[in-house]
């Protein structure tokens, strides 16, 4: 027969946990009574844990069909059945009705973050028996949860921690509402995470719902150190907690379970409560894992005065220091300020954001970054933009930057002047070589630059490039105008030099002042006069540099020769003595030089008239002084008809030692023996030409024997030149007492070779040996004449017992005779003894490879 039934369904009201699990309660209630929500622990959420609002209701015999499949919205159900042994299950609060023919063994609750109501269920076995009465009243039904709750209460013990954020990991996506105690997936594509709760402080609390997940024990877990992702099953739910600890980012993982140790097995109507205190940041624990990530960038090292400037290999950079944690972090840069255009990450147009990863979790990461618009300007000069790191779990930190660019122009600036700048947003100044270097910083509007030159310099102009050829402006005050980040620009100054051509051009100029700047023309050989059988060329060189000075140092005496716009210049240094300038052709030839007498001597102050009428000079050319103790009183030798000097002897009576000279490479002194100079004719190195090439080279004569090839020349010059010092004699018959000063004449300006009718009246006062003569020039006027003897190669001959003074006669004119003798080899010399025996003035033949000295006379 069949029976009434009436069926009161009643909550059960009680949750596990892990250390205390609370059974169920089993009290009757009739069926009148009122189901309640009873009060709970205040919790972080509004959930409601009690109320039945729907339930699926299905009554099975034995053969597992539906005898009784009822929804209802109510908690007080009836239904007529046959008296039996039958399966109750109850589906309840699923929003829906599941119908008659659903298939229970398999229906799956889908995880929630945030639940109205909660699932439950109910599955047991029922007996309805026959009764005398017409209603059969069953005991109240208690449905459960069919979640687990999980409640936490955190605190950070260390002053300095600050918790971050609470997350629970690898919660079941879905499960069978009446699978029993079975075990959960180990698949763990179905599982997800619950929501990350940010949290700030040092305490936090509140709680996750989840579904059962039972992951079974791990009974080799014997200490709660041990219960972490080392030894846990793969998908076993655990908690993780965030913090920070200063730069650290810290993670500390709670596994749960019904234990705190060995038990993973997360059961449907539990509440399992965590009481959990972070101690440290002992990563000692692995239970506890933390990684510190420095994040900055390096415009800083272009920064000037508070501004950046631009550069296209600027970094981000992300140093990682890991502690038990394999966490992905990726980034993310968003520009916040500035035109995203111009930016670029990494090579990479940004288009305001850019997202990228961590590739090097455990040490330096690096990027690069480009702020690059043409001109910074005033609206885009501030980059400013935000670098957020996020791990795999969705922590995420932050790091903001903000620079302000500016445009720069570097001034460069030589020896002789300087550079100011102002309108500009800073200024600054550094050494550059043997210059300045002044950096302006502006935007769009520009600065303006003033160049002021010092001493004895003006300034020229400003230019776009170091080698001066784009002149840009050559006023003073120099308005600049950014068209790029970036620029250099070139204060040009030269010197105000002096020229020493103004009267005349010469083979030798005297520079009378210390650290001057001094010019002249380098187109012009000589004087550049045509004179008997003489023809000057003009010169086109591309450069020059001091061939040899006298002293010990280089530098000393001349510097800094240059060749700019078919002119010389050059500048004293601070110690008077000779040098000699060469200028050289684009192959890097020789192709003319001139002697430097650096020497506060003005020759027509201090002149000396002769008898003859001729005006001498006070000194041999070339000497720094008259004092003929001294041996610079010397002056310089010349082989006779050649345009450049020899250095004078070390002392007054050593033979075989030249005075000190520094000599350029590849110019240093030699001495040419034809007969050694294997070209195909020994003549080849006789030549004016030759002597031209190698001003630093004494040319010997060739000497042959009669049974030898070649023929002895007793010359410097293979084909004799009467006419080199300007006398004008065209044959070896006479000595023309008619001079002209010619291209190859040695003398300064105004000043030339003399003849030796200039010498006609001298008479011999006394001698001072080993240093000079005293000769009466003009009257009892005297005058001394240093006895340096003769250069030849290598050695001085006589040197402190006699002199000789060279004149432009080609051949020897015999003394107080002027009677001659003629010979294409020999010239004639002036020749002061020291001997007593006898004790006289004359003229030698001696050859004309020989070097003496010269006393110039005015022309």
């Amino acid at each position: 027969m069949k029976q009434t039934i009436f069926i009161l369904l009643a909550l059960a009201l009680c949750w596990g946990c892990i250390t205390d699990r609370e059974p169920t309660a089993r009290s009757k209630v009739a069926v009148e009574l009122t189901v309640r929500s009873a009060p709970m622990t205040t919790t972080t959420r509004a959930t409601d844990e009690t109320t039945i609002r729907d339930l699926n209701f299905y009554l099975m015999d034995k053969a597992g069909r539906v005898v009784v499949f009822r929804y209802l919205t109510t908690t007080t159900l009836r239904f007529e059945c046959p008296p039996g042994v039958y399966l109750m299950r109850i589906a309840a609060n699923v929003g829906r009705s599941l119908g008659e023919s659903a298939d229970l063994s398999r229906y799956m609750v889908t995880y929630q973050q945030d639940y109205d109501t909660l699932p439950m269920f109910y599955e047991q076995e029922t007996t309805i028996s026959c009764s005398s009465g017409s209603v059969v009243q069953l005991p109240p039904i208690n449905v459960k949860r069919f979640v687990s709750k999980i409640s936490y209460n955190l605190t950070a013990k260390p002053a300095d921690m600050e918790l971050k954020s609470v997350q629970l990991l690898t919660v079941p996506s879905t499960a069978a509402l009446f699978a029993g105690n079975g075990p959960a997936s180990g698949n763990p594509d179905d599982y997800t995470h619950g929501p990350e709760m940010l949290l700030t402080g040092r305490q936090a609390a509140g709680s996750y719902y989840m579904l059962p997940n039972l992951q079974g024990v791990r009974t080799s877990i014997t200490d709660q150190k041990q219960k972490n992702a080392d030894n846990a099953p793969p998908c076993a739910s655990w908690l993780l907690i965030r913090a920070t600890r200063g730069s650290k980012v810290l993670a500390y993982s709670v596994y749960l379970g019904e234990n705190n140790t060995s038990d993973f097995n997360v059961r449907a109507n539990c509440h399992y409560r965590l009481n959990i205190t972070l101690l440290n940041d002992n990563t000692a624990d692995t239970r506890i894992a933390a990684y510190t990530a420095a994040v900055y960038d390096d415009f800083d090292d272009g920064n000037i005065g508070g501004y950046c400037v631009y550069d296209p290999d600027y970094s981000l950079h992300v140093d990682m220091v890991n502690e038990n944690s394999s966490l992905a972090i990726s980034g993310r840069l968003e520009v916040t300020q500035g035109d995203s255009d111009y930016f670029e990450f990494d090579r990479t147009d940004c288009n305001n954001s850019f997202d990228f990863e961590i590739y090097n979790p455990k040490g330096g990461n690096y990027f690069y970054l480009d702020y690059g618009p043409s001109v910074f300007t005033k609206d885009n000069s501030t980059l400013a933009y935000r670098v957020t790191l996020t791990d795999e779990y969705g922590f995420a930190q932050s790091y903001d930057f903000k620079h302000t660019m500016a445009n720069i122009v570097y001034a460069h600036t030589s020896a002789g002047g300087s550079v100011t700048a102002d309108r500009c947003l800073y200024t600054q100044t550094a050494n550059e070589g043997g210059g300045k270097r002044t950096a302006a910083l502006c935007h769009e509007d520009g600065c303006r630059l003033t160049a002021a030159a010092t001493g004895s310099y003006a300034f020229v102009g400003w230019y776009a490039d170091a080698a001066y050829s784009r002149l840009l402006s050559s006023s003073e005050s120099y308005n600049y105008v950014p068209r790029d980040s970036h620029a250099d620009i070139y204060a040009r100054f030269r010197v105000m030099e002096t020229p020493l051509d103004s009267k005349g051009t010469a083979n030798c100029y005297i520079a009378p002042a210390l650290d001057t700047r001094y010019s002249f023309d380098a187109t012009v050989q000589g004087n550049g006069k045509n004179t008997t059988n003489i023809w000057p060329q003009q010169l086109h060189g591309v450069s020059a540099r001091v061939l040899w000075e006298s002293g010990t140092l280089s530098e000393t005496v001349v510097k800094d020769a240059a060749y700019s716009n078919g002119r010389i210049s050059f500048s004293t240094g601070a110690v008077r003595g000779n040098a000699v300038i060469g200028l050289f052709d684009a192959a890097g030839n020789c192709i003319w030089s001139w002697h430097i007498w650096s020497v506060d001597y003005d020759p027509a102050t201090m002149a000396q008239t002769y008898s003859s009428g001729a005006v001498f000079m006070d000194r041999n050319i070339g000497a720094l002084t008259t004092d003929c103790t001294q041996p610079s009183s010397r002056g310089l030798y010349y082989q006779w008809g050649r345009k450049d000097p020899f250095p004078h002897p070390a002392t007054c009576q050593d033979i075989n030692k030249r005075a000190d000279a520094v000599y350029a490479e590849g110019f240093e002194y030699a001495v040419s023996y034809p007969r050694n100079a294997g070209t195909e004719s020994p003549y080849d190195n006789m030549t004016v030409e030759w002597s031209i090439a190698h001003p630093t080279t004494f040319m010997s004569d060739a000497m042959y024997e009669d049974w030898e090839e070649w023929t002895s020349v007793a010359d410097w010059l293979y084909n004799h030149h009467p006419n080199l010092w300007g006398n004008v004699t065209t044959s070896n018959n006479n000595i023309s007492k008619v001079s002209l000063k010619s291209i190859y004449d040695p003398c300064p300006v105004g000043w030339k070779v003399p003849s030796p009718e200039d010498f006609a009246g001298i008479e011999r006062v006394s001698q001072s040996s080993p240093y000079y003569v005293t000769i009466h020039y003009n009257g009892n006027r005297t005058t001394n004449i240093p006895t340096g003897g003769t250069f030849v190669e290598t050695r001085f001959m006589n040197n402190g017992q006699l002199g000789r003074l060279y004149t432009n006669a080609p051949y020897n004119m015999h003394w107080g005779t002027w009677a001659c003798r003629y010979g294409d080899i020999s010239c004639t010399s002036i020749f002061f003894s020291t001997g007593s025996v006898p004790s006289f003035i004359g003229t030698t033949d001696y050859y004309r490879y020989a070097a003496n000295p010269i006393r110039c006379i005015r022309e």
